[in-house]
């Protein structure tokens, strides 16, 4: 989306970018000051899992003001345009505490949304960061390998869910975007990552796509770009249409037990990184 008509106002985050979301990262070093807790005129719905606001709506909104430093002002509207798709929303003009600020709302925020059930949204509650993982984790602890094949499915299950919320990750971290595999691949540029894999992964292996039987991708606890791709290709194997059962249990059984705690702690130091500190 293109940057609001006037950037010189103040930014009113109430969503991804609000200090302590999963993307105030991007904006933290062009920020010199943040008001929190401020709040806007409308009511806060939810879409696709994302908060918007319906401007007509009535009651508040919570969220926080942030005045970006003057000579980047430009940059930090463009980082927030880049990652915020124009689909779901538009710039709006709204008083924050007596002061003109720019605010994302809702492009048409009443059609496929619903209430939120609280006056602010926070991205740490999502269930694919919570409840699905701990699903994960009870299906990779009960499950040993049986010759009638249901443990190997239920480990797929687990490992599909797995990813499910990886992409939901690097969706709310990176863009919003549908460019699925150039949004993965930052997930290999966190350090928390690159420390974690060599945490939980030992030794090198390979798996062959199911779909190009002469190509593979090589799992090194040292190289996280190669690790990143060698999960995804195991969840493609997966997924590939007209292939058979996923022979090698093991190679399945030992990628969820390692992604699992390695997006665990992906996960609490992106939490951690997402503080404002002022200077």
């Amino acid at each position: 989306m293109e940057r609001p008509p006037n950037i010189d106002r103040p930014f009113f985050a109430y969503g991804l970018f609000r200090p302590g979301q999963l993307a105030f990262f991007q904006l933290r070093e062009l920020v010199s000051n943040v008001t929190e807790p401020s709040r806007v005129a409308g009511s806060l719905l939810l879409r696709d899992g994302l908060p918007i606001i319906d401007p007509a709506g009535h009651g508040f909104i919570k969220g926080a003001l942030l005045t970006f430093l003057p000579m980047r002002v430009a940059e930090a509207y463009d980082r927030i345009a880049a990652m915020e798709p124009d689909k779901h929303y538009r710039w709006h003009e709204a008083q924050v505490g007596g002061i003109s600020a720019n605010v994302l709302v809702g492009r048409s925020p009443r059609k496929g949304s619903a209430p939120c059930e609280d006056a602010e949204w926070n991205g740490w509650d999502d269930p694919l960061f919570t409840a699905a993982l701990d699903v994960v984790d009870e299906t990779l602890t009960s499950q040993d390998f049986a010759w009638d094949l249901k443990p190997l499915f239920r480990l797929q299950m687990a490992y599909l869910l797995l990813w499910s919320s990886i992409e939901r990750y690097v969706s709310l971290r990176y863009h919003l975007g549908d460019k699925v595999s150039e949004k993965v691949a930052q997930l290999a540029r966190e350090p928390a990552f690159a420390a974690s894999l060599q945490q939980h992964v030992k030794g090198r292996r390979e798996v062959y796509r199911a779909d190009r039987p002469g190509e593979k991708e090589v799992l090194d606890p040292r190289a996280p770009d190669k690790a990143v791709r060698y999960y995804y290709q195991v969840r493609s194997n997966i997924t590939h249409r007209g292939k058979g059962v996923v022979r090698d249990y093991e190679l399945l059984r030992n990628s969820l037990a390692e992604l699992l705690p390695i997006f665990r702690e992906v996960l609490k130091a992106a939490e951690h990184d997402a503080g404002y500190y002022s200077a």
